[in-house]
């Protein structure tokens, strides 16, 4: 077999589905192991040429550990493509790619109470897709990444696609990119990478190349990644091309599915690109693609296509449109309905819009926060159960956090600020988004990492901590939710826990350490080191039911609310203020509502705009105000007329709250023992192990032994009476010997319970989470198994001294 034409390569690169078939292809190509740098081989003179123009090129495109991300980030170059086939030279762009978006596609800029969910995305989302292709190797699929953009000249490749931070986008504040490096990331994951494209101008040529990695000789330390390429008469640089007149059709053996062509634009394939925990089929729980991009683009700039063509009858054609757009519809889905007992799918029962965050370094609200909280329920035997984690459909598992610039997520935060605030179960239905789209260069720079695979430490993610959690402390709603929620699955269908047991665990924690008394911070008044302690919130109402409003632009009512008759607020913290008005929200958005300080010593940490007659600022203490400033608040609207409503409420500058402090036992939490099995306790088992579900096999719900759950103040622990080893003994003591049963079920709680509530109290509150609870529950079924067997030797050796006893008296 032998290769007649580039296009006949071409041709048989895009049928190829496996790593093997294109190895073959580079066979018959001409290629051999010990060829090198730019020397040519074959019939057509082709020739390896390294990656952006530079052999030492393996080490900026290895930097990226996570295969999602990267695959984001060539979604993310192919929304890109959009862009710039919109801009017209000579003529002003906008100033950044959300306003591109809206101006030149008509997608709805993000905010408070708008975005891509209110926008028309018929026909929006078949500009990108993403094509999932077998390749004979069950975790590493053959990815496709389609764009119907711009496209690129066969000439041009070398200074864009295949270049390496040379900086094309950095001057382009309409493109999502800046670095120039995102894309080739995804080169890390796969043997082979087929780069195609017709330009918009030109879409006759066809312009391709493949990239893979060169073993180099032994002068050189490192291998190189390499693109086949060609040299004009010239000498100059160039990618093979031929030219076609029809659109190239990669996916003609699919009946039934409408997938892209490659027209016009880019397609890039990854042969076998690893799918590291991402390969299972599309669906919304974790673990597969779908689930991946829904938050790794958690707000797109737009929508598009995934499809799935790994196994043929079983074809997917999925929408991608991200998590918050997801959230938002649900949001107006739960506005339109008053039936708060429908008990399937998800359901939004708080929704807090944004808060725009003042970021450290910079004077304007450039950072948007705003949270859900989602419940979704399955059916089960003919009910409805809540899923214990519903978040794990929006975010990844334990993150309900995410940080996105342009809608793209650059971060992600544990539940762990959650679970601090006492809000442990709230923490697994909550999604927080923290939108930084808007702020200055200086600000991403020190909020985010260029790789986007997490924030950085320092004082603007403090900050941002800060003020997040000075929100949720305020939000009573959800202290109400964990208190429901405890109600609803912890205390549901269970006993009490009994007095003796809990006097022994308590016992035993006594021994360890704890100390018994009320609950109360582990941190006391004393000598020592002085700590920031944070001060205990008064809740403030939330309530989102807007008040009646004017037509603009009358107003009669500007007054402040909270804080009256003054603010007190500390130099480590910040307090709101709350001003309530029949104003329309057109003054806050022509720019006429305002708040000052007289003098000066706060400025703005915060602004919620105007809506249903409610705006809200943040304010915190200037980096030079000292202890005992105090003066006036004065928040001000302006008519059109030029005359103002005003009002004004006094504030002081307290110290920051720390005090003397030594390090004091911890106390014996309140907790309770609950046993559990998937059949009979849905809820109680999905809230203790989501991930194992009623769905897996006997055999992976047995693999379980014990929980600990912290909510509302507590610690339950719920341990599974399908766990072999436990089951075993209560099986054979029902037939040998019914009275040793609840002397051994006693033992076994004791000492399962202690070593939960240890395990929980020592908790780490740093390191990878998924690992952290692997390696948790993995020493839960060892200390299971062995106090099973050491149960019954205690239960045996208490009936046998309480039969010496009786027989003694």
């Amino acid at each position: 077999m032998i290769l007649s034409s580039l296009e006949d390569v071409f041709r048989r690169l895009i049928a190829a589905r496996t790593r093997a078939e294109v190895a073959e292809i580079l066979r018959l190509l001409g290629d051999y192991p010990s060829v090198e740098l730019n020397q040519k081989f074959g019939p057509f003179g082709v020739e390896w040429h390294p990656f952006g123009d530079n052999p030492s090129n393996i080490s900026t495109i290895g930097l990226a550990t996570k295969p999602g991300r990267s695959l984001t980030e060539r979604l993310t170059n192919a929304m890109d493509a959009l862009l710039e086939e919109r801009a017209i030279p000579g003529v002003p762009a906008p100033a950044s790619s959300r306003l591109a978006a809206m101006q030149w596609f008509g997608r709805n800029a993000t905010a408070s109470d708008d975005g891509l969910f209110k926008s028309n995305v018929q026909g929006l989302d078949r500009h990108v897709a993403a094509v999932l292709l077998s390749s004979d190797e069950s975790a590493a699929a053959t990815i496709d990444v389609f764009d119907d953009g711009i496209g690129i000249r066969p000439e041009n490749f070398a200074s864009t696609i295949l270049s390496l931070q040379a900086g094309n986008k950095i001057t382009k504040r309409y493109l999502i990119g800046a670095f120039g490096q995102g894309g080739a990331s995804t080169l890390a994951f796969a043997d082979y990478v087929l780069i195609s494209s017709r330009h918009r101008d030109d879409q006759g040529t066809v312009g391709f190349t493949l990239i893979r990695v060169l073993r180099l000789d032994a002068t050189y330390k490192e291998d190189s990644y390499a693109y086949l390429a060609l040299r004009t008469d010239a000498g100059e640089l160039t990618v093979p091309s031929f030219s076609a007149t029809d659109p190239v059709d990669p996916y003609a053996d699919f009946d039934g599915v409408k997938t892209p062509k490659h027209e016009k634009g880019t397609l890039v394939r990854h042969y076998s690109y690893t799918l590291s925990k991402l390969d299972k089929s599309l669906q919304a729980s974790p673990g597969n693609l779908y689930h991946y991009l829904h938050v790794s683009l958690f707000d797109p700039l737009f929508p598009f296509r995934l499809f799935d063509l790994r196994e043929k009858g079983k074809e997917k054609d999925e929408l991608i449109s991200g998590s918050r757009n997801r959230l938002m519809k649900l949001v107006r889905q739960s506005a339109k309905s008053d039936d708060e007992s429908e008990e399937s799918g998800s359901q939004i029962v708080h929704y807090r819009p944004m808060e725009y965050v003042v970021p450290f370094g910079s004077e304007e609200p450039s950072i948007g926060i705003e949270y859900w909280v989602v419940l979704n329920y399955r059916k089960q035997q003919g009910r409805s159960v809540l899923r214990g984690s519903s978040n794990d459909l929006f975010v990844q598992p334990n993150h309900p956090i995410v940080a996105t610039m342009n809608g793209q997520n650059q971060g992600e935060l544990t539940a762990q600020l959650l679970r601090d605030l006492g809000l442990g179960l709230v923490s697994r239905h909550i999604v927080i988004h923290i939108d930084a789209s808007q702020v200055n260069s200086q600000v991403r720079r020190e909020l985010f990492s260029t790789s986007r695979e997490g924030m950085k430490d320092g004082e603007v993610l403090d900050h941002l901590v800060r003020v997040l959690t000075s929100m949720l402390k305020e939000d009573q709603a959800l202290f109400t939710i964990e208190r429901d929620l405890t109600e609803r699955i912890a205390k549901k269908d269970t006993e009490a826990t009994s007095a003796e047991v809990r006097r022994q665990v308590s016992k035993l924690l006594i021994e360890a350490g704890f100390e018994l008394k009320d609950s109360g911070p582990s941190v006391e008044p004393g000598a020592g080191e002085k700590q920031p302690v944070t001060e205990k919130r008064k809740g403030r109402p939330t309530a989102s039911d807007p008040l009646p409003t004017l037509p603009f632009p009358q107003v009669t009512k500007f007054a402040i609310v909270t804080p009256k008759p003054k603010m007190e607020v500390r130099l480590n913290d910040n307090e709101v203020v709350l001003v309530e008005t029949d104003a329309d929200a057109e003054f806050d958005q022509r720019g006429l509502i305002a708040i000052r300080t007289e003098p000066p010593h706060l400025e703005l940490a915060a602004h919620t705009k105007l809506k249903g007659g409610r705006v809200r600022w943040r304010l915190r203490p200037t980096s030079d105000a000292k202890v005992g400033a105090a003066g006036t608040i004065i928040t001000t609207l302006t008519k059109l007329d030029g005359t103002q409503l005003s009002d004004a409420t006094e504030y002081e500058v307290l110290p920051p709250l720390e005090e003397k402090t030594k390090k004091g036992k911890s106390q014996v939490p309140p907790f309770e023992i609950v046993p559990i099995n998937p059949d009979d306790n849905a809820e109680q088992w999905s809230l203790a192990w989501p991930d194992h579900g009623t769905e897996d096999s006997m055999d992976e719900l047995r693999r379980v032994a014990y929980k600990p759950i912290k909510q509302s103040g507590g610690i339950y622990v719920y341990y599974s009476t399908i766990y072999p080893a436990y089951k075993n003994v209560v099986d054979q003591l029902k037939v040998q010997n019914p009275s040793l049963l609840q002397m051994f079920t006693s033992e076994y709680e004791v000492w399962i319970a202690y070593h939960a509530i240890l395990q929980e109290s020592s908790r780490p509150t740093e390191g990878d989470e998924a690992i952290l609870d692997k390696v948790a529950e993995d020493e839960r079924i060892r200390v299971a198994t062995m106090q099973s067997k050491q149960a019954l030797q205690n239960a045996k050796a208490r009936e046998k001294q309480l039969k010496e006893s009786s027989a003694a008296e």
